[in-house]
């Protein structure tokens, strides 16, 4: 709860009780045996949108959405006849049309003749409660995918040692076929160095799987950053290809290294390079363009990835809400509006942060710091 700060003269004028009413964290209203609200307190006003003068001037179906009017009528009548009820989820309406979920708690006053006179109801904002329930939903899902993917790996995996047994094999008894011609053997020989191209593709995207799968805590070790874009590249490659985007890696195999979760980073660009191919969606152009470079901020010495796209761009006034958990401009089923958010959390316990820019000819720029280390 925020610091309440009241001066003097509210003290010696008003009653402390009323005081505290006003500044409850939750919202708090009171309507009469019409449905009249009679009092709201300051936070109702901020939920809202409505000044005090405006509520107390409405109906209490006026700041509920219309899909709960119902219920609202229904509660209210037994609330004057029980004289206590809670809604574990209702919805408010804003004078913006912002629909609010809201849990509810009313109970009712009645006189020394036991009549009605009014509602007294605490609504407290469950939006904050239900993004953390969402999110660890979704943690859940991920988790069990995580396992999902962890045992098709393995299933994967023995065929796989199989066939590349077999090929080998193969291959090595072409080495002996001396009663075909060598032009005749070519092709054969050619196709089953395609299968060993291919099964060893098939491996790495196992391992990957396996290893970005994994639940169990992650250590920081020393690590190449270039070998780590370099695997991320790896794995969105197929989105790369699909989507027909031209890549321009700029980034030199030196030896950056950092002291970093191998998976954790990873998982860091592989949403940026994800983020990226789906941004450049039905564009005419579709350039990715990475980078690596040294930098020093306030006498450290950083690692500065950009990941540069020809996309559709970012607002600038929305640079900072597209970190927020759950913030998408995705459609529906095509994005969960975390990757940001996760990749924000990685980088930042890494002792790093991330920046974003607009393109100079559009499109945007992500640029990951990380610490340097020496082996």
């Amino acid at each position: 709860m925020a610091k309440m700060c009241v001066n003097k003269t509210e003290i010696k004028e008003a009653n402390i009780f009323e005081i505290l009413m006003d500044n409850f964290p939750d919202m708090i209203h009171s309507v009469d045996d019409k449905g009249r609200i009679v009092y709201a307190n300051k936070t109702a006003e901020t939920l809202l949108g409505y000044t005090r003068n405006e509520l107390l001037t409405m109906n209490i179906r006026d700041i509920y959405a219309k899909s709960v009017l119902k219920a609202v009528s229904q509660g209210f009548s037994d609330l004057k006849e029980r004289g206590d009820k809670t809604i574990p989820e209702s919805l408010v309406k804003a004078k913006d049309g912002t629909h609010i979920p809201v849990e509810i708690r009313s109970f009712s006053i009645y006189d020394d003749d036991n009549t009605f006179v009014r509602t007294f109801s605490i609504l407290r904002d469950l939006r904050e409660l239900k993004a953390l329930q969402q999110q660890v939903v979704h943690a859940g899902r991920l988790a069990a995918i995580g396992e999902l993917a962890s045992g098709i790996a393995h299933d994967i995996n023995n065929p796989l040692t199989i066939i590349t047994l077999a090929n080998d094999l193969a291959l090595e008894q072409l080495k002996h076929v001396h009663t075909v011609p060598e032009n005749a053997l070519e092709p054969v020989r050619s196709q089953m160095e395609n299968i060993e191209k291919a099964s060893s593709t098939i491996r790495k995207l196992v391992d990957h799987l396996r290893n970005f799968s994994r639940t169990t805590a992650e250590e920081h070790e020393i690590l190449d950053l270039y070998e780590t874009i370099d695997d991320a590249l790896f794995i969105v490659g197929s989105r790369i290809k699909k989507s027909d985007i031209h890549v321009q890696n700029k980034i030199d195999k030196n030896r950056c290294f950092v002291k970093a979760s191998q998976n954790n980073m990873e998982q860091v660009f592989v949403n940026l390079l994800t983020n990226a191919c789906d941004a450049m969606a039905g564009q005419d152009e579709r350039t990715l363009t990475l980078s690596l470079s040294s930098c020093r901020r306030n006498n450290m010495d950083f690692w500065r990835c950009d990941i540069s796209d020809t996309g559709i761009g970012i607002p600038e006034d929305k640079y900072e809400a597209i970190f927020q958990s759950f913030y998408t401009t995705k459609e529906k089923g095509k994005g969960t509006g975390l990757g940001l958010s996760i990749a924000r959390g990685i980088v930042t316990e890494h002792d790093g942060w991330i920046e974003v820019s607009g393109g100079a000819t559009g499109g945007t720029t992500f640029s990951v710091f990380i610490p340097q280390t020496r082996p």
